[in-house]
């Protein structure tokens, strides 16, 4: 079994919320560059002010975004540049917050093993790895009815 398979199943194995609702899961990868002339992907406008506060590059480029409905508990394994995995599971909705497990893989080997709780549709900007010219920011949104 790889290790993204063990990942998976062992984030499916924890804690569930007592709701019946799915949560829209949405992971995004954005190229961030320096050098050029400076861009701004107008997909991304609205966390325009995140990007801002949080990072110093003259561009941001989203090159991949994937949504997904998850059943709380349910791990579920979205590709990301550069041949890595972020495994997502919602485990809670409490007090306006998703609690959710997230794992970044790249090569069978976990880069980050974390719990996050993020207010319900909100967006987590997580600084990632090195990715071509650049470095690749990994954007992790979740809203729950």
């Amino acid at each position: 079994m790889s290790a993204l398979a063990a990942a998976t199943i062992a984030c499916a194995a924890w804690s569930t919320a007592a709701t019946a609702e799915p949560v829209r899961v949405t992971i995004g990868s954005v190229l961030a560059t320096d050098g050029g002339e400076p861009a701004f992907d107008s997909r991304l406008v609205a966390m325009k002010p995140q990007f801002d506060s949080l990072f110093r590059y003259s561009s941001y480029r989203l090159v991949k975004e994937d949504t997904r409905a998850l059943d709380w508990g349910q791990g579920a394994s979205f590709e990301i540049p550069g041949g890595r995995y972020l495994v997502v599971t919602p485990k809670e909705l409490r007090d306006s917050k998703i609690a959710m497990s997230v794992m970044l893989l790249e090569g069978g080997r976990p880069l980050v093993d974390t719990s996050v709780a993020l207010r319900n549709h909100g967006v987590l900007l997580l600084g990632g790895p090195k990715q071509q010219e650049g470095v690749l920011i990994i954007s992790i949104g979740a809203e729950a009815e």
